[in-house]
């Protein structure tokens, strides 16, 4: 199991640090295909449902965080999941796990969180 904050989130940050690109509705999204997160990666594993929106919070000085609950619409098996600058937008970190073998209408909640160190 692996959780990365993407090549492309470093892009991003430097973007929005040198205000190229402005602060967004981040999003949370989950998939369900094989594989470990890389830095590389810029889609999730075979992602499914619809993106939904990340409440942010900051949990510590150096910390943003991003929380969103998922309901599953079919039978899933999730195995990871990532946050994502937009419903369409890049994929800035992300994390793949355990499957998680889903009914339809549960519901996970994800809580993403980013420090700095």
């Amino acid at each position: 199991m692996a959780t990365v904050f993407c090549d492309c989130g470093t892009a991003w940050l430097t973007q929005l640090m040198n205000a190229t690109i402005a602060a967004t509705t981040y999003v949370i999204g989950w998939g369900e295909g094989a594989g470990t997160a890389a830095k590389a990666n810029t889609t999730l594993f075979s992602e499914v449902q619809a993106r939904e929106t990340g409440v942010t919070s900051i949990s510590a000085f150096n910390q943003e965080q991003w929380t969103a609950t998922m309901t599953a619409t079919a039978v899933r098996s999730i195995t990871n999941a990532g946050l994502f600058h937009n419903t369409s937008g890049t994929l800035l970190i992300k994390g793949d796990f355990s499957t998680l073998a889903l009914a339809q209408n549960d519901r996970v909640s994800f809580t993403i969180t980013l420090t700095s160190t």
